[in-house]
Parts: C-alpha cells; sequence; structure tokens
C-alpha cells in the first residue's frame, strides 16, 4: 500500500524531531542547566511533534480518506498542533533573557512577564481541543477558547518583536557571543511571522458543518486543510526556527569554556586596578582604617617600654 502524501510529511517530521531531540539534549548537558531553558523549551517542542505525527499516523492508518476527522485521535493531533507556538516562544524568551549588557533588568522581567499569556494561551488551546462543540462537524473546529488562545500568540509575538528591537538597538553593548544571539533571533522571526499567519487563518477559516463542499476545500484546517499549506506555512517553519536555534546552541561555548572565560576575565579585571583605584575599594579602606587602629594601639605601649627600660639602665649605672 502506498504511503499518502500527509504520512509522507509525518514521516519526515518524525525524523527531523528525533534528531532535533538528541541535539537539545546533548546541549541540556552541554550547557549545564543554569543556561539551558532555551534547549529545554526545544525538547518540549521536538517531545510534543513527535507525539503529534505519531498519533496523526495512527489516524490516517485506521481511517480511510475523507472520513469523518472529528475523532479522538484527530483532536489530539489538532492540539499539539496548535500550541507547538508556546514552546517555540519560550525558547525565543529565554534566549534573549541570556544575553545580559544590551537587555538590561527593565527587559528581563518583561521577557519573563511574557510567559504568563503564553501559559494562558496553551490552558486556552487544551480547552479547546476538547471542547465538544470542536467535534460538532465533520472536522476539527477553532471553538472561541481555541481562537483566544491563538490570538494571544500574536500579541505576544508583537512584545517579541519589540523587546528584539529595543535590545537589538544597544547591539554595540554586546558581546561575539550575545551578538550571535540576537542575529539569530533576528532572522526567526520572518518564519515566525508565517506561522503565526498560519495559525490565524485555521482559528477564523469560516465554514458550516453542513458544507460538506465546503468542508473539502478547507485550506488551513491542522486537520483536513491542504497538506502543502500546512506544510509551508508551519511544519517548514518550526523546522527552520528550531534549526536555527540548535544550530546557535552548538556555536555556543560550553559551560566549561564559559567558568574558563569567567576566570580569566576576573584575572584581567583584577591586574588592571592600578594603585590609587585598589585604595577606593572597601577592603582597602578597611584595611587602612585596621592598620591605623592597631598603630594607635602599639605605638604608646612602645614608647612606654622605651621609657622604662631607659630608666632601669640609668639605674643599674648607679
Amino acid at each position: 500500500m502506498a504511503l499518502r502524501y500527509g504520512a509522507i510529511v509525518n514521516i519526515v517530521t518524525l525524523i527531523v524531531f528525533f534528531i532535533y531531540l538528541c541535539i537539545s539534549i546533548y546541549l541540556i548537558f552541554r550547557q549545564g542547566l543554569g543556561r539551558s531553558s532555551p534547549w529545554i523549551w526545544l525538547s518540549l517542542l521536538a517531545i510534543c511533534r513527535l507525539t503529534q505525527v505519531s498519533l496523526d499516523l495512527a489516524a490516517t492508518t485506521m481511517f480511510p480518506p475523507l472520513s469523518s476527522a472529528n475523532t479522538s485521535l484527530e483532536s489530539g493531533v489538532a492540539i499539539l498542533t496548535s500550541m507547538g507556538l508556546t514552546p517555540l516562544f519560550m525558547a525565543t524568551c529565554s534566549l534573549l533573557n541570556t544575553t545580559t549588557r544590551p537587555k538590561g533588568r527593565r527587559m528581563q522581567w518583561i521577557l519573563l512577564m511574557v510567559h504568563i499569556p503564553l501559559i494562558i494561551s496553551f490552558i486556552l488551546i487544551v480547552a479547546g481541543g476538547i471542547d465538544p462543540e470542536s467535534r460538532e462537524g465533520p472536522t476539527f473546529a477553532a471553538t472561541e477558547a481555541t481562537k483566544t488562545g491563538v490570538t494571544l500568540y500574536l500579541a505576544c509575538f508583537v512584545v517579541l518583536v519589540w523587546a528584539t528591537t529595543v535590545i537589538s538597538a544597544r547591539l554595540y553593548l554586546a558581546n561575539k557571543e550575545e551578538v550571535k544571539i540576537l542575529t539569530t533571533v533576528v532572522i526567526s522571526l520572518p518564519f515566525f511571522v508565517v506561522d503565526i499567519v498560519y495559525m490565524m487563518c485555521f482559528a477564523y477559516e469560516g465554514w458550516e458543518p453542513e458544507d460538506y463542499e465546503k468542508w473539502l476545500h478547507m485550506r488551513f484546517n491542522v486537520i483536513s486543510g491542504d497538506v502543502t499549506t500546512q506544510l509551508c506555512m508551519q511544519v517548514v517553519m518550526e523546522y527552520v526556527i528550531a534549526g536555527l536555534y540548535l544550530g546557535l546552541g552548538l556555536e555556543l561555548p560550553s559551560k566549561a569554556a564559559n567558568l574558563r572565560a569567567q576566570v580569566e576575565d576576573r584575572i584581567d579585571q583584577a591586574r588592571e586596578i592600578d594603585v590609587d583605584q585598589l585604595q577606593e575599594t572597601v577592603l582597602w579602606k578597611l584595611h587602612d582604617g585596621v592598620s591605623r587602629a592597631v598603630a594607635a594601639m602599639i605605638m604608646p605601649a612602645l614608647q612606654f617600654a622605651h621609657w622604662m627600660l631607659g630608666k632601669i639602665l640609668r639605674s643599674g649605672d648607679h
């Protein structure tokens, strides 16, 4: 039996994201848990996509073409397809947060606060996927909860573009690794746009359950839509974004290299401090104060001992 077009796409996705999962797990250990947030989120994206395509392959095998696409398996596929942007957004925010000097403390909190609407959108998409109204027709339908969750993606993307623009405007403060991070995020934004446009089209594509002909010609539905459209506007976009981030991770220094660089920087900074600067430090002032106090206590004792010794010597001569 020949494989269907959609099944071939699913098999390729299965292979690609299995490779991505292996690379992301390697980066988690290579970078250390303290700096591995982007790779943890990419691992979750890979697991999400592996589960999705496995369910979709099972559904396409169990059910014939053009049959009712509102089974529980396909509902799971629709939920996993729709929520895939959440780990991508999280990974992008985490990458921007790994910059230090160009970012600033205020932007760090803004990027952390973006996680709140992303979690809300995730909850809404799951709630919309398990809503019985999503399976009233012959295919998966985007409920109001799903539409709200996808719209939150759009709002988060606007904030992400603004944050990237602000941080990139301070590129002169960035070091070599931070320049690579910002460049990669900027390159990924056009692919984000295409993916979000596809999800918005899916959420707001109009159809009627009783209109069988319109159901057959839906282009953006994540279950019964055009496979080529989904491949070009979502699947390939996620291939590229995740691939860019993982490629960046392989270029960044490892945990051991980061520690070594930090030690070398501190040594260089210590060598560059001259005597005048050292005297201005708190430790030098503390040392100077203690020395003065000790001298104030010892000098009178020495003078008294010298006077007594002289008196004893003079009395011995008599």
